[in-house]
């Protein structure tokens, strides 16, 4: 399937190219909510955790600035993930006509938020280190390995992805419930706080939350400058094609039923 991907890349790029302008061409400010999005949603939760309730981070200086980029990064590996969970239910019914009119690889759907994930995820990080520079802190350069750590959370956010494409067809209430996911996987996970926050006997559950393992070694190679779990990172890798492998497999075991429904 992988090569299949490579060999069709022309189509992505080009599904990439439509649906970016789709998403955008129509605003006021065009591509700038991309970097507008992140930046509000920081704006609210360092508010509130900073300004009203006055949390320190209790990993790196004890500083507001230090609070406000652990918690962004945290937010834009959340966004990664919220992007795809939010689209990926009604990606094929929104695409009929490839469905229902003309042959179409229909496995390059579920790829469309892949681009504009990646953009807002890049924006985001662009921001991390001028946060970083503004702070009076170095970019450490544990930050080369951040593809190391992105390329399995992409995997796994794409098996996931289409999961949620296929079971989105039948079952149309699903819609319905990403939005409370979203926020389900934001707070059960250390995107707003300190995973060593909470008593140690909560702590693995929050590991079944797919963005937990990424959170927590994007902020080692970005921000703190350790190297990462390399034992976290390889079962988590593992888990991850699992993943991929069997929401692959179940959208391309019920895609034929997908014309008879829509």
């Amino acid at each position: 399937m992988l090569k299949n991907f490579w060999r069709q890349r022309n189509l992505l790029l080009q599904l990439w190219k439509r649906d970016f302008a789709m998403r955008y061409k129509l605003g006021v400010l065009g591509v700038a909510w991309a970097l507008l999005n992140p930046l509000l949603m920081l704006a609210l939760y360092s508010f509130v955790f900073v300004l009203v309730f006055k949390l320190r981070w209790p990993i790196g200086p004890d500083t507001q600035a230090n609070f406000v980029i652990m918690l962004f990064c945290g937010i834009i590996t959340h966004g990664f993930f919220a992007e795809f969970l939010t689209r990926a239910p009604t990606l094929i019914a929104s695409h009929k006509v490839y469905v229902t009119k003309v042959i179409f690889p229909l496995e390059l759907l579920p790829l469309l938020p892949l681009f504009g994930a990646f953009l807002n995820f890049l924006f985001g990080m662009i921001l991390v280190i001028i946060l970083l520079l503004y702070s009076g802190t170095s970019v450490p350069p544990t930050i080369v390995l951040l593809p190391l750590v992105l390329i399995p959370y992409t995997f796994m956010v794409l098996g996931i992805s289409y999961f949620l494409c296929a079971m989105g067809v039948f079952l149309r209430d699903l819609n319905q419930l990403v939005g409370l996911l979203s926020t389900l996987t934001m707070f059960a996970s250390p995107v707003l706080f300190p995973l060593e926050s909470l008593p140690a006997t909560f702590r693995p559950y929050l590991y079944l939350n797919p963005i937990t393992v990424i959170v927590e070694q994007l902020r080692n190679v970005s921000i703190l400058g350790t190297m990462p779990d390399w034992t976290a990172l390889g079962i988590y890798t593992l888990i991850a094609c699992v993943i991929f492998s069997l929401g692959l497999s179940c959208f391309q075991a019920t895609r034929k039923g997908f014309a008879d429904v829509l």
